[in-house]
């Protein structure tokens, strides 16, 4: 709004602000052996705005499902650090985040 403000100031035609839109989160669910929940979590920090929301063991089977929270625009990203340090590892299917909120029974706006 200042730079508008200023344009205006200056004579020139003053421009809307940019609406900002909010980014669109999803869920994408990996199940990994034990072992390599581990590597997954380190592959994921330094990917903005991503992390583990849930983390799943099957003790039997010796493995975890791993619920992790990705903006869309980053999933290409995200899936490719996973397989980069985790092969073997199964990936699931991509959630949208206020589906995932609705499944656990919580309003959308969390």
């Amino acid at each position: 709004m200042a730079y508008a403000a200023y344009l205006e100031f200056a004579g020139l035609p003053a421009r809307r602000p940019l609406r900002v839109l909010p980014m669109a989160f999803a869920v994408l669910a990996v199940t990994v052996a034990s072992p390599d929940a581990l590597p997954v979590r380190r592959a994921l920090v330094s990917c903005p705005d991503t992390g583990i929301v849930r983390c799943v063991p099957q003790p039997l089977e010796r493995r975890v499902r791993l619920e992790i929270r990705l903006p869309l625009a980053l999933s290409g990203e995200v899936m490719h650090r996973i397989l980069d340090c985790v092969p073997s590892g199964e990936i699931g299917r991509i959630t949208p985040w206020s589906q995932h909120l609705s499944s656990l029974g919580l309003p959308d706006g969390l």
